[in-house]
């Protein structure tokens, strides 16, 4: 299928996971693919260098509305950058922007979409971007939510945890796998393949296996402590790949904290299982 196929998520839900593995099932071999390398294989809708040949003038000089109105002409640089189905990573809500939608309907062949516990999201959010847990979950909850332009990214339009979710789990008319990073943790085999059947590429069960150990939070933690990792923010002041639990916060959210999380977004954790039919917690 031509066009692109869109590896959808709020940012530190698996996203980065998810492109190692595929990086390494659709295009490695015997030895692990960097992970400072899978630009190569995956297209970042943020990246200013497919934006810049669309505006007028210096880009950073420019409005996110301006930049914006470059999307079509962006993702059709995307999408004819392969002959296949372009992979591209993206963090953005799914929602019109200055009248411009997310991603362009005829340029899209698909979306992956990942989901993972805002309680869990939260304190990777926080370590990401070094800031306090307070102020992450705080950030989870604001409907305007972004996140700013760099030398090497456009402006970001993400809203809230629950505002992303819906924007895209809500989408209709498009060709859609919904993936649980708690089930990448838990069942690896079983939602790697599906996420193979989803894509329509053959199913190759020894390389299923080496992909998935070469995506192994331990290899990619091994490859960053050798190479660095060049997305992870200057801000950072721990490793990008940092333990990937299920249930880790846990460890870290106080009772305060977990009730403002619940309070927010609790109708779209009740959705998607996170909390039960009386509210309580089940991840």
């Amino acid at each position: 299928m031509n066009g692109n196929m869109w590896l959808a998520s709020f940012p530190k839900s698996g996203n980065t996971w998810c492109r190692a593995f595929l990086s390494n099932y659709l295009f490695g071999g015997e030895a692990p693919v960097s992970i400072n390398d899978m630009d190569k294989y995956c297209a970042g809708d943020a990246d200013i260098r497919y934006y810049e040949p669309f505006v007028d003038g210096d880009i950073s000089t420019l409005s996110p509305e301006k930049v914006y109105a470059a999307r079509p002409q962006a993702h059709r640089m995307m999408a004819d950058s392969s002959a296949a189905s372009t992979l591209v990573k993206i963090h953005n809500r799914k929602a019109d922007f200055g009248g411009v939608a997310t991603i362009t309907p005829e340029l899209t062949a698909g979306v992956v979409y990942i989901i993972r516990n805002p309680l869990d999201v939260a304190v990777s959010f926080a370590n990401h971007y070094d800031q306090s847990i307070d102020t992450a979950i705080q950030a989870l909850a604001s409907h305007d939510l972004s996140a700013p332009p760099t030398s090497d990214l456009i402006y970001q339009d993400l809203g809230s945890w629950s505002d992303h979710v819906n924007s895209w789990t809500n989408a209709k008319g498009v060709y859609m796998l919904f993936m649980f990073y708690e089930a990448m943790v838990q069942n690896p085999g079983k939602t790697f393949e599906q996420l193979i059947s989803f894509l329509r590429v053959p199913l190759d069960r020894a390389k299923l296996q080496r992909s998935m150990d070469f995506c192994s939070f331990k290899s990619l933690s091994e490859q960053e402590q050798q190479s660095g990792f060049a997305e992870s923010p200057p801000t950072a002041h721990s490793n990008f790949f940092r333990s990937g639990k299920v249930g880790g916060w846990r460890d870290h959210l106080n009772r305060d904290q977990v009730d403002f999380i619940v309070r927010n977004h609790g109708a779209t954790m009740r959705k998607f299982r996170y909390l039960d039919d009386k509210g309580r917690l089940r991840v």
